[in-house]
Parts: C-alpha cells; structure tokens; sequence
C-alpha cells in the first residue's frame, strides 16, 4: 500500500511525519487491514479488493516509487477521507499494489561480479532493512543533539532512536557496523541476501 496526493506522488514520512502515527494491522482470516491514528476512530479496508470484478469500486492509478513506475488500485472515498482528515491534507488517496505489477531490485556481489533481480513491492531499495543495535548505540554517541531527546531511560532513548530507522529486522551484534560486511543472514532456514547500506539512512 502507498498513500498519493492529488498529483499522484506517492507521501513518504521523510516529508510528511504524521504518516509515522498511522498504525495498520492485517487481519488476513478475517480479510481485512485495520488503520488506526490518534484521537480518530479506525478504519477498515478490505483484503479482497478486485478491479476487475467491480470497476465502479476500483479505479486503477498508476504512480512513481523511487522512480519506478508502479500500479495499483485504489481503495476507495472512505479511507480515502480517513486519511485527509487524520494527516489535515486533501485530496489523498490509499493504492493498494497491483498483483500484476513487479519491482525489481538488483543485488550486485562485488566478490562475485554477478547481478540478479527480485521483487521489493513498494519499499525504497529492498524488501527488508535490518538494523543493529549496536551500531545504533554507536550512532547516538556521535550525535550531541540526541543527549537531549526526552525518553526517561537510556534503553527507552535507544529505542526510540532505533524506531526512526524503521527497521524489519532488528539485531544487536557484538561490534557496531560489523553488519556493513554481512553478505548473508540466515534465520532459522531462511536466508537473506544483503543488498548494501540503505540510502535513506
């Protein structure tokens, strides 16, 4: 999902921060995503939005991520209006990605030399960030600015500073950047390909 503006651009947090206050949840037995903002009362979106089975229900949008030309369908006046009023903005509206629409990502292996794609929806550069702690840690020691912040604890501050990342996997390694050289991580039989630093952060 991405929310768009009336132009069609696609909001991101870096320019609009009150995006970070919208808590989504997904509901998949019940085939539903639930938004949730301060003070307002929640909104339901369904799962099962299908453009072509109710043309007069989904409209199909296209917009830009990082460039990239994407597709998706619109959910529609309620949330739509939900989304006006919690970020004080008009004309937003929330698109959901086209199931026949790919992005790719090219992960580049330097030791290797060989380049292969993968689909990353609607993210930055890649499917998953992963942030370490330890680094974080690091990070906080170097910027004066942060002694300041208001949390009451330290773990409570380094926590905080770890949400800005916005991170899907969090890790606290022994050394800070020692996550700069991983080339592979492995969950349980699961493994992921690093793909490099994130631009953003």
């Amino acid at each position: 999902w991405m929310i768009v503006n009336s132009n069609g651009s696609a909001l991101t947090q870096k320019t609009e921060t009150k995006m970070c206050l919208i808590m989504p949840n997904i509901y998949e037995k019940e085939k539903f995503m639930e938004l949730s903002f301060p003070y307002m009362k929640s909104v339901k979106i369904s799962l099962n939005i299908d453009p072509k089975a109710n043309q007069s229900q989904a409209t199909i949008c296209q917009s830009k991520v990082c460039g990239d030309r994407v597709q998706g369908t619109d959910c529609g006046d309620h949330v739509a209006n939900w989304l006006c009023e919690a970020l004080t903005m008009s004309g937003l509206r929330l698109i959901r990605q086209s199931s026949d629409d790919r992005r790719l990502a090219k992960i580049r292996s330097e030791s290797t030399r060989d380049s292969s794609s993968h689909s990353i929806s609607l993210s930055n550069q890649d499917q998953f960030l992963l942030i370490n702690t330890t680094s974080v840690r690091w990070l906080a020691n170097k910027v004066p600015d942060w002694d300041d912040l208001p949390e009451s604890s330290t773990s409570d501050k380094l926590d905080g500073i770890v949400d800005r990342f916005r991170g899907n996997l969090i890790v606290e390694a022994p050394n800070p950047l020692v996550e700069l050289q991983w080339s592979l991580i492995r969950i349980g039989n699961i493994k992921l390909k690093s793909n490099g630093q994130c631009n953003r952060c």
